[in-house]
């Protein structure tokens, strides 16, 4: 059974023989699309929010780490700026499981971006589509550069929204550490009511820094001198997100009028305490999506009668409560009004975590050539900007492709009255 919070894996500590090495051995794989890519950080502060995390109560501030198509100028962006030396602080410990057999190399400022650090925005082009994305559970948006870069070498603009002490750890410019903070009941086993509950208020808490991220991005599209300034497309933007993220996009995609496409990387919308059918969804109950929706599923692997009886689970009952799930699902998107897709990835090796850098880090440090990582990284871009590409650039060929012969292991479903054709 899938976890409420992104799952990690062990830390395994790099020799200093592999430290030593040229950052080269440590590049992402190189965006697919034709522009160079640049990257920007703005501090946004919500006066209006406070933060429920501290007890000082202090005004709401969000990290928003911004892609973009970019003349290629200067000096490559750092994969995670300020992190050296900071490896045996308690604050970067959930990072360290977060990046796993990686770890030395990130913290050790090995690992090679693909993007430019405040390049300027490309000549060639005027304004772009705008995309928002919210990272898993903890996770920090750094983890899913390859993705955010993809996108932006394609003409977008990728915001990726670090939420204050939802996120493993944020450094501000000044090295202020901003560290996780666990507000989730301390629980083990099967889903249980007050772990969704939880869940949702991180969604809700979510949905409501995006929103507050998209009238900033607003203000930056008017702002003179900045490297934003008259490139957003604000008449169509998109919103995305990974796990809890993506919970987050798809509630946001139910309440905000200015979202016009919506992307779910593997977040579980309906969420059931075991032993229940009554689910606790993070969408809003009877409410429609306001734009065309796509829900990507990766299958569960299938879980041992062993690892059922550990948590005193029989197969009948993992069973009927996943059908639960599933139907919950399907029922909602079958109720929207616009285009509504619903995508299963089977394919071998496709974890939850397929759509981070993490898994192709950890096979660049084991001496893989090209990963089942790498490639199943690859399956997630395509699908993310075929739909995107669709939805908002009005370039139908690549989605209509992918919906009409998908993939091998993979299945699209087409919900509500009106699909591509």
């Amino acid at each position: 059974m899938r976890a409420a919070y992104l799952g990690v894996v062990a830390t395994v500590v790099l020799s200093h023989a592999v430290l030593a090495e040229d950052k080269s051995s440590y590049a992402l794989p190189k965006p697919t699309g034709q522009f160079f890519v640049g990257r920007t950080v703005e501090w946004w502060t919500d006066h209006a929010r406070r933060e429920q995390a501290t007890l000082e109560g202090n005004e709401r501030e969000l990290q928003a780490i911004i892609y973009y198509p970019a003349n290629g100028a200067g000096k490559h962006a750092a994969y995670y700026p300020g992190l050296t030396g900071l490896g045996g602080m308690s604050e970067t410990k959930l990072l360290a499981r977060h990046f796993g057999s990686a770890w030395a190399a990130v913290e050790g400022g090995l690992v090679q971006s693909n993007a430019y650090a405040d390049a300027p925005f490309s000549k060639n082009l005027g304004k772009c589509p705008v995309l928002v994305f919210s990272p898993g559970g903890s996770a920090p948006v750094l983890a899913y550069s390859a993705q955010l870069e993809e996108l932006a070498s394609h003409g977008y603009v990728a915001v990726g929204l670090n939420h204050p002490h939802d996120t493993a750890l944020i450094i501000r410019p000044d090295h202020r550490l901003i560290p996780f903070v666990d507000q989730s009941p301390q629980q083990s086993g099967p889903p249980s009511v007050a772990g969704l509950q939880a869940d949702l208020e991180v969604v809700r808490r979510w949905t409501a820094d995006t929103k507050f991220a998209l009238d900033q991005l607003e203000i930056a599209s008017r702002k003179k001198h900045g490297i934003l300034f008259k490139h957003l497309n604000l008449s169509r933007i998109g919103v995305l997100g990974h796990s809890l993220g993506g919970k987050a996009a798809a509630r946001l995609c139910q309440i905000d009028h200015r979202v016009k496409a919506c992307l779910n990387e593997d977040g579980e919308l309906f969420g059931i305490p075991f032993g229940s059918n009554q689910p606790v969804p993070s969408v809003i109950p009877g409410r429609r999506m306001r734009a065309p929706f796509v829900d990507i599923y990766v299958a569960e692997r299938l879980v041992s009668d062993a690892q059922l009886a550990a948590v005193h689970v029989t197969r009948e009952q993992f069973e009927g409560w996943r059908r639960s799930k599933t139907e919950a699902l399907r029922a909602f998107l079958r109720s929207n009004v616009r285009d509504s897709y619903l995508v299963v990835i089977r394919r071998p090796g496709f974890t939850h975590g397929g759509f981070m850098d993490i898994a192709e880090l950890g096979a660049v440090v084991a001496r893989t050539s090209k990963s089942t990582a790498q490639s199943n990284l690859e399956l997630a871009n395509d699908l993310t900007l075929a739909f995107f590409d669709a939805m908002l650039k009005h370039d139908n060929g690549n989605w209509r492709q992918l919906v009409m012969n998908p993939p091998e292991a993979v299945s699209i479903e087409s919900f509500g009255k009106r699909h591509i054709q």
